[in-house]
């Protein structure tokens, strides 16, 4: 994951979204596809997720957050 600090990153959601994006990673290891870890993005990468997540929120109304994961 690219971490930057004036950006906000997975590890700064508040507690209720860390716990949700956690359960996520936890489902998704269970699975028998594939075991998944957040993903390591680049700068332009974590640029578009958060363009995204602003946009997405805009639209909505609504405090959306983006989690990238990747197949280990």
């Amino acid at each position: 994951m690219c971490h930057r600090p004036h950006k906000p990153s997975a590890m700064e959601l508040p507690p209720s979204c860390r716990a949700a994006a956690d359960r996520m990673e936890q489902a998704l290891q269970k699975e028998d596809l594939a075991s998944y870890t957040a993903a390591h993005l680049s700068g332009s990468a974590a640029d578009t997720l958060t363009s995204t997540e602003q946009k997405l929120s805009r639209e909505l109304g609504r405090n959306i957050v983006l989690v990238a994961y990747e197949s280990k």
